[in-house]
């Protein structure tokens, strides 16, 4: 069943043999999609410029819009007329279910609008090209300057950063193109767009392009569509792109053709049954150009949607209507949803790591946003796995995973008063089917010695992760005194370690960076790793630990930096990188665990519960959700299961009520049965 927009917990299903999870099941309602407003609306949101491009990141499970944040027009406060202002260059924001989140890179497209943006598999990253330039200059003006012209720049976002490329061949320079990927033939295509000018007449675009990964080919076509704005997605029931463009893009009111591309040819289907439109302020007056409705493909119903204004917006003295279409494979039929709401929409796509469709724009007053999704909620139970310290609890989720006696293949053991070598080390065990426990570095912990005990075979393994400061010979001695054997995995510091712990995994090529000078983002990186069968390797804060280069030149394949210091370490791997910890922890659920049925959560502001539970959260495929110890569960995270209840059965907590709270827990059980959603702030 698909997430609820309104209510839904993400709650990890547990693999119940695996941990041994109880918690009453999820009870789900099933039902037609409806319309519902979001959780927190009007709280902080992009402008209401029609000028935002969205597409969705399946690298980073981010739904991410770019265009002119603050502009490029406004209603004058006093006269109603219309104002020309600034666009702000920041103009990149991130829907997480439930609210806006404002990025600031340091690097970062100039203010436009109508940018051409799709996903690229092949790189996994965001692909944008052009945009119009704001007719605004560096000072507002009562009266909109003339436009003075396009972009030809091409950008990739790896979910932190925006970088501009330089390939060998560009498009021309062009605004209100659009693009998409097609997963049936491979190919990130581009296509139309326009190029306006104040001194001579617009120039409507009609090729298509392929952007390669790191340059764009002009692709020679079958069928030649209209040229000028354009809207595209590709349909995934039917395997084609389809593509709405205006017949004459200089007219308002001409019909508006549907296009579909197979991969090597356009073929003209059945016109959309709606004149084209202006912008919802528009900015057809000023760019020469009509605007053909946003389309995004659902997967839940099958169909291509549209939304479509049908009337000038509310600058024109008229009342605006909206209406939602669906097109079957060969006609479009007006879909008259539930709930429907009556927006100006600028933002319109589906988000696949939330399971719903997002609709963002203006009413004549107001700023909203709207989710099309399928009512659901869950009961859920919350659990605890604790003990008196972290030791304890380290000693509880073993017990929890391995609850026969000698059930453990080996055990995987670390200091308990730093966090490197128990983050490193969590990918370790559960690669071979072994708890994580901890230890202090002078003397095996007495609760710990008694699992290692009962969970190994006598002559079992103990895989010890660090030197002798980390982990002291008389901690290696009474392993051995265990009848177990003491294998080390050292390296000459931290750096090294996690090094030396990926070449017991066997080198893989797919790695997680983390810094290794402080926990907080590190923290729900271990289910992460284990999901796609990584090590985890740290960086020295914003810069690279040479030995970490050293192995990540050796082995080429995917690379994930988690938190910003890691992100500014290495550019190229694909970014996890929210504004706090919080934030980080939610966006690696998002994107690792974007169906999960069940999830963990423990203590932020420290480090042992988190890593002792990571593995049991990996090998059940469920992430690791970090919650305030005081205070409301923060928003992020409140927001992914708030959009995952639908499918939530159960949630566990690692740590006592001094970690996690009995009132995040609460709260937690209230927002998985859609009762309640903590404020941002």
């Amino acid at each position: 069943m698909r997430a609820q927009v309104q209510r839904l917990l993400m709650a990890a299903a547990f693999v119940m043999a695996v941990i041994g999870v109880g918690g009453a099941p999820a009870a789900a309602v099933s039902a037609a999609p409806a319309w519902a407003p979001a959780a927190v609306n009007n709280y902080v949101a992009p402008s209401d410029s029609g000028d935002l491009s969205t597409a969705f990141d399946s690298a980073t499970g981010q739904f991410v819009a770019l265009g002119i944040v603050g502009g490029p027009f406004r209603l004058g406060s006093e006269t109603g007329n219309l104002v020309c202002t600034i666009g702000d260059p920041e103009g990149t924001w991130t829907f997480d279910g439930a609210v806006w989140v404002q990025h600031q890179p340091a690097s970062t497209p100039r203010a436009r609008g109508h940018v051409a943006m799709a996903y690229d598999p092949a790189t996994k990253q965001l692909v944008a090209f052009g945009g119009e330039v704001p007719p605004c200059g560096t000072t507002p003006t009562d009266t909109p300057t003339s436009p003075p012209g396009a972009f030809a720049d091409t950008w990739t976002w790896n979910g932190s950063i925006w970088s501009q490329q330089h390939p060998a061949a560009s498009p021309p320079a062009a605004g209100g193109s659009c693009a998409a990927f097609d997963a049936s033939s491979g190919q990130l295509l581009m296509y139309g767009g326009q190029t306006p000018s104040a001194a001579h007449p617009t120039t409507y675009r009609t090729a298509t392009w392929q952007w390669t990964g790191s340059t764009w080919t002009q692709l020679t076509t079958a069928g030649t569509p209209p040229g000028g704005n354009c809207t595209m997605t590709y349909d995934a029931a039917r395997g084609l792109i389809v593509m709405l463009v205006g017949s004459d893009p200089t007219v308002i009111g001409s019909p508006m053709q549907t296009w579909q591309w197979d991969g090597a040819s356009w073929t003209r289907a059945a016109d959309l049954p709606v004149p084209v439109v202006r912008t919802t302020i528009g900015l057809a007056s000023y760019y020469g150009a009509a605007e053909p409705p946003p389309i995004a493909f659902d997967p839940d119903t099958g169909e291509t949607l549209a939304w479509v204004n049908t009337t000038p917006g509310p600058d024109a003295g008229e009342v605006p209507t909206t209406e939602m279409w669906a097109w079957n494979g060969s006609s479009w039929t007006m879909n008259q949803a539930a709930n429907e709401p009556t927006l100006q929409g600028s933002a319109f796509g589906y988000d696949d790591a939330t399971g719903q469709l997002i609709l963002f724009g203006r009413t004549f007053a107001t700023i909203q946003t709207e989710l099309y999704a399928v009512p659901g909620s869950s009961t859920v139970i919350p659990t605890r796995v604790f003990g008196a310290d972290r030791e304890s609890t380290a000693v509880a989720a073993s017990a929890s995973a391995f609850p026969a006696a000698g059930s453990a293949s080996a055990v995987v053991l670390a200091r308990s008063d730093a966090f490197a070598d128990a983050l490193t080390g969590g990918p370790l065990a559960a690669a071979k089917h072994a708890p994580l426990l901890l230890t202090s570095p002078g003397a095996l912990d007495a609760t710990t010695k008694t699992e290692i005990g009962r969970v190994l075979p006598t002559g079992g393994t103990v895989y010890l992760l660090g030197g002798t400061s980390a982990l002291s010979d008389a901690v290696a001695s009474a392993v051995t005194a265990l009848g177990d054997v003491p294998m080390r995995i050292a390296g000459a510091d931290r750096f090294a370690t996690a090094v030396a712990i990926a070449g017991a995994l066997g080198n893989p090529t797919t790695v997680f960076e983390a810094t290794g000078l402080n926990f907080p983002d590190a923290l729900s990186a271990v289910p992460a790793a284990i999901t796609v069968h990584a090590a985890i390797l740290l960086t020295d804060g914003s810069a690279q630990a040479s030995v970490t280069a050293t192995y990540l030149s050796a082995h080429s394949g995917p690379r994930y930096a988690i938190g910003g210091a890691a992100a500014w370490a290495d550019p190229a791997a694909t970014a996890f990188a929210g504004t706090n910890r919080y934030d980080t922890s939610a966006a690696v659920a998002y994107a690792f665990f974007p169906k999960a049925t069940a999830a963990s959560v423990a203590d932020g502001e420290n480090f042992p519960d988190a890593l002792a539970g990571g593995p049991l959260a990996g090998v059940a495929g469920q992430p690791m959700l970090l919650v305030n110890p005081v205070g409301s569960v923060a928003e992020p995270v409140a927001a992914y299961l708030f959009t995952h209840a639908g499918e939530a059965t159960a949630v566990r907590a690692f740590g006592g009520s001094a970690a996690v709270t009995q009132r995040s827990l609460d709260d937690v059980a209230r927002i998985v049965a859609g009762t309640y959603f903590p404020q941002p702030f």
